[in-house]
C-alpha cells in the first residue's frame, strides 16, 4: 500500500495528465495502482484544487477533475519568485534548473565523489563569517552543561514545532493547534487520515529518542537506524524496513535523480558518511552535512528526509545550541533547493534555507541566556545531592516543615551554596515525584506510595 502522501498525489496528477477532459472520483480510484479510501482521496483532490494543481468540474456525482497542467511545471517557479527573502540571486539562477519539466533533464545516479572528496574540517559547505553568525545565534549557555540540557528545558515546545513543520514537509495537512493536541492529549482531529496521524506521533517518539538519550546517541549507525525505525514504524508496507538499510530501488518523485540500488554498497557508504560526520568538528557544518547527504544517500526504503532532518538536529541537542525546527519554511523552497542538490550536487540553494531556517529558530526559541544558564548549571551541579536529600527524605517518613529543615541541615553538612535556592527545587521536585522518576533516589514504589499517602 503506498502510504506517502507525495507518492499518492503523483500518482493522481499523473492519471489526470492522461485524461485532459477530467475524470470522476471512481476512476481516478479505479486507475490506481493502490487502494485508497474515498474520504483520503477525496482530501487529496481537494488538496490538488486548493494548490491550484487541478480543478473541479460540476457537481456531486456528475464532478470531474481537470489537471491544470501548466499549474504543474510553473508552480515551483512562481513560488521561487517568492522566495527572495532566502535565496540569493545565485541560488535562484541555479533553481532555474527546475523551470523545465523533470522528464526533459538529465537523468543522474547517486555521484559518489559528492562523499567521497567531501575531507573533514577542510571541506567547508558552511563558510566561516556563517558559522560564526549561527553560533552566536545559536547559543544558549555561558557555559558547558550536560547535552541535551536545553533540548530537556524546551522539549514540549520542540515535540509541537519539529514535529508539525517536518510533517508539514511531507504533506501533512495537520494543523499546529492539531498538532498540540494530538501529541499531549492524544486526541485526534475529525476527518483526518491515519497516516497523517501516525506520522506526527512517529516524530514525537523520534524527538523524545534523541532529547532523552543525548549523553549515549551519537552520529553511528545504532543511533540512524533507530531514528529512523521510530519515524517509519507503521508507515511502510514492509515492517522489516522500519530501522533497516532497503533492499529494493527507490525513486525520487518529480526528480530525475536515481538513488543507488546495491544494499551491500549502501550500508559501506551509510558508515563512510557517518565516519566523515563524525571528525567534522563544527556543528553547523556537521548538521548541514548530515541534512544533506542522508537524503541524498537515500539508504532506506522511504523516510528518508524525515530522518535527516531529525538527524541534523544531533549536534544540536549535544551541544546545547539552539534546535533546527524548520519553521516557516516553504514546502516548496524547501523541495525545489533539495531537487537541485538531488540532480546537479549543487548545495548552494539548501544551504542558504538551512542558514536562513536556522536563524528563524534561533528566534523562535529566544530566551534570557544568562537566567536560564545559571538555573539550569545549578540544577546539574547539585543533582546527586538533591536526590541523595529526596531519597532520605521519603525513606525518613519527613513532611512539611519537619522536610524543609532536614533538607537545610542537609545545606549545611554538605556546604551547598544558596541554599535557599537548593530547598525551594527539592521540595518542588517531591512534589511532582511520581514512580517513573524515582531511579537513583534509593526508594522502592513502596516507600514512595507510603510517603505520599501521608502528604
Amino acid at each position: 500500500m503506498v502510504r506517502d502522501i507525495d507518492k499518492q498525489l503523483a500518482e493522481i496528477k499523473g492519471i489526470l495528465a492522461q485524461h485532459p477532459a477530467g475524470l470522476g472520483r471512481g476512476d481516478i480510484k479505479n486507475n490506481l495502482s493502490y487502494q485508497i479510501d474515498n474520504k483520503t482521496l477525496q482530501r487529496r483532490l481537494v488538496g490538488l484544487c486548493e494548490t491550484g494543481e487541478a480543478r473541479m468540474e460540476g457537481k456531486k456525482r456528475a464532478a470531474k477533475y481537470v489537471l491544470i497542467s501548466q499549474a504543474i511545471e510553473t508552480k515551483a517557479a512562481s513560488k521561487r519568485d517568492m522566495s527572495k527573502e532566502i535565496f540569493s540571486p545565485k541560488s535562484l539562477e541555479s533553481l532555474k534548473l527546475l523551470d523545465k519539466p523533470h522528464y526533459v533533464r538529465e537523468k543522474v545516479s547517486y555521484k559518489r565523489d559528492f562523499l567521497d572528496s567531501y575531507v573533514p574540517n577542510e571541506t567547508i559547505y558552511v563558510p566561516n563569517e556563517w558559522r560564526k553568525k549561527l553560533a552566536k545565534e545559536g547559543a544558549r549557555f555561558d557555559r558547558a552543561l550536560a547535552a541535551g540540557t536545553y533540548a530537556k528545558q524546551i522539549c514540549q515546545r520542540l515535540l509541537i514545532d519539529l514535529s508539525y513543520n517536518s510533517s508539514r514537509l511531507e504533506g501533512n495537512t495537520y494543523s499546529v493547534l492539531d498538532t498540540q493536541r494530538l501529541i499531549e492529549e492524544g486526541l485526534t482531529p475529525e476527518g483526518k487520515v491515519r497516516e497523517e496521524s501516525v506520522m506526527i506521533m512517529n516524530h514525537k517518539e523520534a524527538i523524545l529518542f534523541l532529547v532523552d538519550n543525548a549523553n549515549e546517541i551519537g552520529l553511528n549507525t545504532f543511533t540512524i537506524l533507530n531514528l529512523h525505525n521510530l519515524l517509519s514504524q507503521d508507515l511502510l508496507a514492509n515492517p522489516a524496513s522500519y530501522g533497516a538499510v532497503r533492499q529494493i530501488e527507490v525513486n525520487i518523485v518529480g526528480s530525475t535523480y536515481t538513488p543507488l540500488a546495491n544494499p551491500h554498497v549502501l550500508k559501506e557508504l551509510l558508515e563512510l558518511l557517518l565516519l566523515k560526520a563524525r571528525k567534522i568538528e563544527d556543528p553547523f557544518e556537521q548538521s548541514f552535512f548530515l541534512l544533506i547527504h542522508l537524503s541524498y544517500l537515500q539508504a532506506f526504503e522511504d523516510v528518508n528526509k524525515r530522518t535527516s532532518r531529525l538527524a541534523c538536529n544531533i549536534p544540536f541537542i549535544k551541544q546545547n545550541l539552539c534546535p533546527l525546527s524548520f519553521v516557516d519554511v516553504s514546502r516548496d523552497s524547501y523541495h525545489a533547493a533539495m531537487l537541485v542538490m538531488y540532480e546537479a550536487n549543487d548545495i548552494g540553494p539548501i544551504l542558504e534555507l538551512f542558514v536562513w531556517a536556522y536563524l528563524r529558530s534561533c528566534n523562535q526559541y529566544e530566551m534570557v541566556k544568562k537566567s536560564l544558564g545559571e538555573i539550569d548549571s545549578y540544577r546539574i551541579q547539585y543533582r546527586k545531592e538533591r536526590k541523595d536529600v529526596m531519597g532520605q527524605v521519603i525513606k525518613q517518613d519527613l513532611h512539611g516543615n519537619a522536610a524543609e529543615k532536614f533538607i537545610e541541615k542537609f545545606c549545611q553538612d554538605k556546604k551547598i551554596e544558596n541554599s535557599d535556592k537548593f530547598v525551594a527545587m527539592t521540595i518542588t521536585d517531591l512534589d511532582a515525584l511520581h514512580a517513573g522518576a524515582i531511579v537513583g533516589l534509593g526508594i522502592s514504589e513502596g516507600e514512595l506510595n507510603n510517603w505520599q499517602e501521608k502528604k
